[in-house]
């Protein structure tokens, strides 16, 4: 393992806060990462720590409410985020869009302080007054944030630098849990001030397999297969090194357009409208996974309505699945030793 590419990643899950007085947060997906880029801010989305209790939080939250929305109120609650200009919260995926009301309603009755919150509200039905709204949404969001349109341009300009850089990455990659933590890294801080320099450690081959379904807590499901011989070498989660898209070929009337339309084209959440039974197999072909394994949350409710398509058309293209519905978001619940014995092939 090259020690500098592990230090480098290890900086900043330790500290993802480091330096972000006067920055911009942001939780769920589709946040326009060319915006964040054109603010000028450092930015991060809002991190998370598995296994830290959330006493405060669970006070509020119902049991609906995914891990890493515990960890995200309890760490906001402790005024870790105090220092944040704005956080922006996703409407495009259930959780983030609950989360955004209930931060709202806690500092109107003062029972939280810490930054102003704002509501990116992507539509993602294709049509064009959902690009219309979407358009909007996008030029409000600047306003809010004081980005004017030369910035904007620019934005697009360093987010597509970044997305080829990504793409790059994902394609060179063979290990797993290197990626994992390398993907959390590039969520939680500035990828682009540092994804580049980035030297990737040598891997073994192993067995392939693609990881779909809910965000992982960290790379403890990647450690797992490791350890039995395997490697998850790409997932499907919103937060993937692939959630950034490919940059667009031909631009747009305006800058604003060419955002929502990259946007609506490589969103994957579960409002996302999808063929997820053909996505799943062509992504698993694309990985050239041996096998697949969809790791479902209990909260995670959105996609687990396309499991059994999903299934039904690896099943057809001979991948063997590892179907792990209803999973604890700590991982501590069997799954690890269920993972290591479908890994070594013991289990289907």
């Amino acid at each position: 393992m090259n020690t500098s590419a592990q230090n480098s990643v290890a900086l900043r899950l330790a500290e993802p806060l480091r330096g972000l007085q006067d920055g911009l947060g942001f939780v769920g997906p589709d946040i326009p990462m060319d915006l964040l880029l054109a603010s000028g801010r450092p930015f991060t989305h809002l991190p998370w720590v598995a296994d830290a209790a959330t006493p405060w939080a669970d006070q509020w939250l119902e049991s609906g409410f995914p891990g890493w929305a515990r960890s995200i109120l309890e760490q906001w609650h402790a005024g870790a985020f105090d220092a944040l200009h704005a956080v922006v919260f996703s409407r495009s995926d259930d959780a983030s869009q609950r989360l955004f009301y209930y931060v709202r309603e806690l500092q109107q009755r003062r029972l939280l302080r810490g930054p102003r919150i704002l509501i990116f509200d992507l539509a993602l039905i294709p049509r064009e007054a959902s690009l219309a709204h979407s358009v909007a949404i996008i030029e409000s969001l600047a306003q809010s944030l004081d980005i004017k349109e030369d910035d904007l341009r620019q934005g697009v300009k360093r987010a597509d630098a970044l997305r080829l850089a990504l793409r790059n990455l994902q394609q060179r990659r063979e290990g797993g849990a290197f990626f994992e933590r390398v993907a959390r890294a590039a969520l939680w801080s500035n990828p682009s001030e540092w994804i580049g320099e980035l030297k990737i450690p040598a891997a073994a081959t192993a067995r392939r397999l693609l990881l779909a379904g809910s965000v992982p807590a960290d790379d403890r499901l990647h450690l797992a297969a490791e350890r039995a011989g395997a490697s998850i070498v790409d997932e499907t989660h919103v937060y993937s090194l692939r959630r950034l898209g490919m940059p667009l070929a031909e631009p747009d009337s305006s800058v604003a357009r060419h955002i929502a339309r990259q946007l609506i084209g490589c969103a994957s959440g579960p409002r996302a409208f999808l063929d997820r039974a053909a996505w799943i197999v062509q992504r698993a072909r694309d990985a050239r996974a041996a096998a697949v394994i969809v790791w479902l949350t209990r909260e995670d409710e959105g996609l687990a309505w396309h499991v059994p398509a999903m299934r039904a058309a690896l099943d057809a293209a001979g991948l063997p699945v590892l179907l792990l519905p209803a999973a604890s978001w700590r991982a501590d619940d069997g799954v690890l030793d269920r993972i290591a014995a479908f890994s070594e092939g013991r289990v289907s």
